[in-house]
């Protein structure tokens, strides 16, 4: 398995959604970008249902669209206009009118690298808004890098980043909304699924609250050592790494646990 041929420049951007308002969010977006903060970044990473806001069922379901659909011809129009890919969250709605909820990897051309419908729904309110995706992620190349998908309640599930890792991912992009009473996912699972799979693994979580649910914030951005490279706090924050890929060959030397493996889960 050869290694990424030069450093990653990541940003992961955690903040409130507004529920219902794809414009507004997108609006705000292109202000970040204006602002020049994120100059020489590769790759903006946002949150799970980012366009859409998450605990609002008529919020998502009138912000769902096709993957082709005005706004995300919006987010493809900034991905050109300032040089950087940008990777999502957001409601889609599929010709059958079947809705899934759908993460995408634009590229800098405006060019869809990758896209995944979330497998593993979380509780009652997912199950009755969204059906569930029936493939994993595919691998995305991106300046050398091998990218997959993992979305919120998928990296809860030791096979879905051990999958990914075994078809030969550099770095995982787990867009999210986890609540606050879970503080243990970005405090230690995150931390393990990155270590135990030798890969990078960048969490984008919501901050604030929708209706009275809080998140639980605390995005991060984690090493194949399973150390934090940037941790966001409660509130909105933006992290910006630039990630080594010497570090995958030197992490999976001092915790062989692929090389060492002597079972594989089958093919999802």
């Amino acid at each position: 398995m050869t290694a990424p041929r030069r450093p990653f420049t990541l940003a992961v951007w955690q903040q409130p959604g507004l529920c219902g308002q794809p414009d507004a969010m997108i609006d705000r977006l292109a202000a970040l970008l204006d602002s020049g903060v994120l100059g020489g970044v590769d790759l903006l990473l946002l949150p799970e249902l980012w366009t859409s806001g998450y605990f609002d069922t008529p919020a998502v379901t009138a912000a769902s669209e096709p993957a082709d659909g005005p706004w995300q011809a919006r987010m493809a129009t900034l991905a050109r206009r300032h040089g950087l890919a940008l990777a999502y969250g957001y409601p889609e709605l599929a010709p059958d009118q079947v809705r899934y909820n759908s993460v995408r990897l634009i590229d800098a051309e405006g060019e869809t690298l990758l896209a995944y419908r979330k497998v593993n729904l979380w509780g009652d309110y997912e199950r009755a808004l969204f059906a569930a995706g029936d493939t994993a992620s595919a691998i995305a190349h991106l300046h050398g890098w091998r990218i997959g998908f993992s979305i919120c309640y998928d990296t809860e599930y030791p096979e879905t980043l051990r999958d990914l890792a075994l078809r030969g991912a550099d770095l995982v992009l787990a867009p999210t909304a986890v609540g606050a009473e879970f503080p243990l996912i970005a405090e230690a699972v995150i931390r393990v699924r990155a270590l135990e799979n030798g890969l990078w693994l960048a969490f984008a979580n919501r901050s604030g609250e929708e209706y009275g649910y809080r998140f639980d914030g605390q995005s991060a951005i984690v090493g194949p050592d399973g150390l934090v490279r940037a941790r966001a706090a409660d509130d909105e924050g933006l992290l910006i790494t630039t990630l080594d890929p010497g570090a995958i060959a030197a992490a999976r030397a001092a915790t062989p646990y692929l090389h060492d493996m002597r079972w594989a889960a089958p093919e999802l």
